[in-house]
């Protein structure tokens, strides 16, 4: 079981979330009490990686905010990134 707060964390998502819609996805995330950027900061804290930003054989088909967020976990930026299917997860979680 997955537990991430997510009250007053500054999330950004990547990639698509299917068959969620980002506008959905964006919602979700809100009603849960996270901020929601679309770019990555110094503030970012939580990254949701949607479809196809995990293939780690494949560095060149990852997204800007994905190589930005490696890059600042790199240097001691703690950011959390969550999978598609964690963060599927975490909403069916929160329907109980």
């Amino acid at each position: 079981m997955l537990m991430v707060t997510l009250t007053d964390k500054v999330v950004v998502i990547t990639g698509s979330l299917r068959p969620m819609t980002r506008q959905d996805a964006v919602t979700f995330l809100e009603n849960q009490g996270a901020i929601v950027q679309n770019y990555v900061s110094a503030q970012t804290e939580i990254l949701i990686a949607g479809h196809k930003q995990l293939d780690l054989f494949e560095p060149d088909k990852r997204s800007k905010k994905y190589e930005a967020v490696i890059k600042r976990q790199a240097d001691g930026q703690n950011i959390t990134i969550i999978s598609e299917e964690a963060f599927f997860t975490l909403v069916k979680e929160s329907q109980v």
